[in-house]
This record gives structure tokens, C-alpha cells and sequence, in this order.
């Protein structure tokens, strides 16, 4: 029966069965200690470690910073759309002012165009006296206006009475590292109001003239332009804070008397 060929041949098989079998066993053992997915792997005691997947920050990545406004020649074209998005899963600057989905503030039209008289008046010095309630008072030497008073709402009855400064943006001693204190006016406005071409002038500011903001302590705050361009009325994001500029933005409408325009003149703090 030593010789027989098919006692040699069913020796071998199960032979051949036992090492198949084992094979599998040991597989089954490893895929059972193995990490999966967000599974926890083991470490040499035996202890849990977290698996993390590596992800590769994306090539180009840099801080969010705002882009160059259109230059002198430019001023018809509005400039690039808001700034790069904060990556996904980033957390928000802190003190960061929302971005206003809705038009800009001065959206109106259909005001009286000024008389000669108005005219003449705007084209001299304008002094204002500082009402109870208003925040701040602007000067601006170079169009004439002189404590001009500040709101601190955009309530239609503060635009007709003066300036506005938007309450989601930064004020001159807010404590962030960067400031935008926005502000806005009427180009016309109605006449026998505070508001009254309050802002007519101001395509005339250039480089390097004065912005003066004071408050009711008598502190003063001052800031020299840097910039002026024309955006679209629902721009919005030149409400928001630059980094590494501490400024106060001016705006009005443009041109007249479309006023379909929003007329951007920014001055930074010296």
C-alpha cells in the first residue's frame, strides 16, 4: 500500500489543504488588528493612537489680503470682485466686521439739483456745530468741511443730518489690529438738510490731503488719503477691514445725477 499512487496523491492534497487553511487564518488574524479608516491604531503596548490622514496644504496658499484699486485712469472700472474666502474649516478673524450682502449706504436719487447760491456756499468754508448724539466730528480742510457731525447709525434721518459711519465697522480707538471706520454722505441731499452737498466735493481730494476725525472728548484722530475709486453700488466688501491698514473710507454717490456709482476715497491714520 507504500506504492499505491492514489494514497500518495490524497496525502498530498490535504497536506496542500492544511497550508491554505493556515494561510488564511493568519490573514484574517492581521485584517482584524489592522486600522481602519478613522479606526484606532495600536501601539507597541497595546495602548490606542488616533490615525490622522495627511493632507497636503495646497499650493499658493497665503494670508487673504486685498487687491490694488483701480488707478486715476481707471476710476469708470470698478476693481476686483471681494478678496479670496478664508480656507474651509479656517476660524474667523476675531472682531472681524460682516460683509453687507445688501447695497451700499446713499442709494437713493431724484435730489434737487444745488442752486448758483448752493453752489457758491459749498465752494467756501462749511462749519458745523457738533448736535448732541453724533460721535464724531469730520474736518476735511481741503473741500471745506469743518466738524461736520457723524451718526453712528444708517438710519435714513442721520444721513439727512449729516454723516453716517456704518455701525458694523470699525471706529477710530476700536481695539483690532486693523480699522476701516466707514462713512458716508449725500452728494446733493434735500435742500434745508444737515446733509446738503455735504459731500459734493469730494472728487476733489487727492494724495496726501488731511482727514481729521475728532470726538467728544476732544481726542483726534488723523489720516491722510491714499486712494480714491469707483465701485458698484452692491461692492460691499469696502466695508470690510484691510490687513495691516489702520484708515477711514469715505463714499458718496457718483456720478450726478445718475448716482449709480458709489464714489470710495480711503485715508489712512498717520
Amino acid at each position: 500500500m507504500r506504492d499505491d499512487p492514489l494514497l500518495r496523491l490524497g496525502v498530498a492534497l490535504l497536506a496542500a489543504a492544511l497550508l491554505v487553511g493556515a494561510a488564511a487564518v493568519a490573514a484574517a488574524l492581521a485584517l482584524r488588528d489592522a486600522p481602519a479608516g478613522g479606526q484606532a491604531a495600536r501601539g507597541p503596548g497595546g495602548e490606542e493612537r488616533p490615525v490622522v490622514a495627511a493632507r497636503p496644504e495646497p499650493e499658493g496658499t497665503a494670508p487673504w489680503v486685498e487687491g490694488e484699486a483701480p488707478g486715476r485712469g481707471e476710476r469708470d472700472a470698478a476693481p476686483p470682485g471681494a478678496p479670496g474666502r478664508a480656507r474651509p474649516g479656517a476660524p474667523p478673524s476675531e472682531g472681524r466686521e460682516p460683509r453687507r450682502a445688501q447695497s451700499l449706504p446713499v442709494a437713493r436719487a431724484g435730489w434737487p439739483m444745488p442752486t448758483p447760491g448752493e453752489l457758491e456756499a459749498a465752494s467756501g468754508p462749511r462749519r458745523y456745530r457738533l448736535p448732541p448724539g453724533a460721535i464724531l466730528a469730520l474736518t476735511v480742510e481741503d473741500i471745506g468741511l469743518y466738524r461736520a457731525p457723524v451718526w453712528n447709525t444708517d438710519a435714513r434721518w442721520a444721513l439727512d443730518s449729516g454723516v453716517i459711519h456704518v455701525p458694523e465697522t470699525s471706529l477710530p480707538w476700536s481695539e483690532t489690529p486693523e480699522r476701516n471706520v466707514y462713512l458716508a454722505g449725500h452728494r446733493l441731499g434735500y435742500p434745508g438738510t444737515g446733509s446738503r452737498l455735504i459731500f459734493y466735493r469730494l472728487d476733489e481730494l487727492e494724495r496726501g490731503d488731511r482727514v481729521l476725525l475728532e470726538d467728544r472728548r476732544g481726542r483726534r484722530y488723523e489720516y491722510r488719503v491714499t486712494q480714491k475709486f469707483v465701485v458698484g453700488p452692491r461692492d460691499s466688501w469696502v466695508m470690510g477691514r484691510v490687513r495691516g491698514r489702520d484708515m477711514v473710507t469715505l463714499q458718496t454717490c457718483t456720478p450726478i445725477p445718475a448716482f449709480d456709482r458709489r464714489l470710495i476715497v480711503r485715508a489712512d491714520r498717520v
